[in-house]
């Protein structure tokens, strides 16, 4: 067995049948059968239930499909990462970060690095934290920064950002003239929120459940530019980490939260058990020892 029968391999369950994979693969469907028919003599085991119109993985099946996409994944890899290792460094980092944050400074740790690493890339993907998680399972994307912990156990991470939540109110609102409020007391305003997809959701809604309410939400939204504006608009009040509050224009107001104090924590997260790139090791070695 080899690469070449890795490949076929994985092109059949990619594209549903081996006549798919031969013509996706530019060789002959008895070639392609052959090496599918050598791979299951070798292991001793049937990979694909043919009894069904459409080629199903076997248990054995899926185990080898997971543990071909692994060698694949680094096959494929090797080649670059091998230049990498001798100067050549070049390639792109896909990065997944939540819009709820200050992104000004990781703009400079990025700058910095792309002057020690000119061919080096970024793609920039906004998520919620709980599709950064997904998305790094899937290996859509290297590596993510989103709140702390995460669920599950399957990720490496180091916390870089820990901060205080702030209630955000119109200046006309008649907490307006406040210091700071205690959250209870906010019972009975209407909430703008982030959507279901980010943890910040969760914590607030769970805060508020502990200090005896339910929050009345009004709106829910993925970017807190829309937020800053319903808050404009006096549609309702919102809690933000500190750090995004202090961005805000217009006419809103910033207060502290008292009993409870809220905060959160955001950290870098990745695999723990899948393969990583130089490139991306370089990247968060040099984030890491920014933040030291």
């Amino acid at each position: 067995m080899d690469i070449k029968h890795m490949k076929y391999f994985s092109a059949i369950v990619k594209y549903g049948s081996m006549t798919e994979a031969s013509n996706r693969l530019y060789i002959s469907q008895p070639t392609i059968s052959k090496a599918i028919n050598d791979v299951e003599v070798e292991l001793g085991m049937q990979l694909f239930d043919r009894n069904r119109r459409r080629f199903v993985l076997t248990d054995a099946g899926r185990v080898f499909h997971g543990q071909c996409e692994e060698i694949l994944r680094r096959h494929a890899e090797l080649h670059s990462d091998l230049k990498n290792m001798v100067g050549m460094r070049q390639g792109q980092i896909k990065m997944g970060l939540p819009p709820i944050m200050d992104v000004s400074r990781l703009m400079k740790i990025i700058k910095d690095f792309h002057t020690l690493y000119p061919e080096i890339t970024f793609q920039l993907i906004e998520s919620g934290s709980g599709t950064i998680e997904t998305r790094l399972r899937q290996d859509d994307i290297n590596i993510g920064i989103a709140v702390l912990p995460t669920e599950g156990d399957d990720f490496d991470s180091f916390n870089f950002l820990t901060e205080s939540l702030s209630l955000i109110v119109h200046k006309h609102h008649k907490f307006a003239g406040e210091q700071s409020v205690e959250l209870a007391a906010l019972e009975n305003e209407h909430f703008i929120m982030f959507n279901e997809d980010f943890y910040l959701n969760e914590i607030i809604t769970s805060a508020c459940k502990n200090a005896g309410f339910t929050p009345k939400v009004i709106s829910e939204t993925a970017q807190w530019h829309f937020i800053e504006e319903m808050v404009s608009a006096e549609l309702g009040i919102c809690i933000l980490p500190k750090s995004v509050a202090s961005l805000l224009n217009g006419d809103s107001v910033t207060l502290e939260i008292t009993d409870p104090v809220l905060k959160w924590r955001l950290g870098v997260i990745w695999n723990r058990d899948r393969y990583m790139s130089f490139i991306v090791k370089e990247w968060l070695k040099f984030f890491q020892q920014y933040y030291e």
